[in-house]
């Protein structure tokens, strides 16, 4: 790569001080402007040469491969946002809902699945909490979590938890 930019450079400074030369030897007058044209031309092409050798559908495939890399990594970094997200709203949940036992003066281990809508939210789809239930204190629970999470009668699942004497 250097080298072809050092040749090519060469090349730009060789015709230069080629125009300059020839624009002095040139006598004043009509050849002198059409000498200046046709250096001016010469020049241009030194210049742009290295336009005329590129490979641009290499460069096409270059670009291409790496637009797909670029998609590739951030379909990557969404999955594992979205999943950390996931994890952090189910414990948001299991929180609420333990808050909540506790408000009923129960003790409970609860945990949350969540499912991704439509609209791109996590909601929860399903529950389970273990802790020491009497049929009121659990029908209580169905009954809040059905109400303020969504989550239906059948998707919620309550174990009984065995005192330790």
């Amino acid at each position: 790569m250097m080298g072809a930019v050092r040749s090519w450079l060469l090349a730009v400074i060789a015709v230069s001080l080629l125009c300059a030369v020839a624009d002095a030897l040139i006598p004043s007058g009509g050849v002198k402007r059409v000498g200046r044209l046709v250096c001016g031309l010469v020049l241009m092409g030194a210049i742009l040469s290295p336009v005329a050798s590129l490979d641009v559908e290499g460069s096409q495939r270059w670009l291409e491969s790496c637009l797909a890399s670029v998609r590739s990594q951030e379909a990557e970094l969404e999955d594992r946002v979205n999943g950390q997200m996931k994890v952090i709203i189910e414990r948001e949940y299991a929180a609420y809902i333990v808050d909540k036992a506790a408000q009923l003066g129960l003790e409970c281990t609860v945990r949350v699945e969540c499912r991704l809508s439509e609209e791109g939210l996590y909601l929860p789809d399903r529950t389970e909490a273990e802790g020491l239930w009497t049929a009121s204190a659990q029908e209580e629970m169905i009954r809040i979590i059905a109400e303020d999470l969504g989550v239906p009668a059948q998707r919620q699942i309550y174990l009984e938890k065995e005192e330790i004497p």
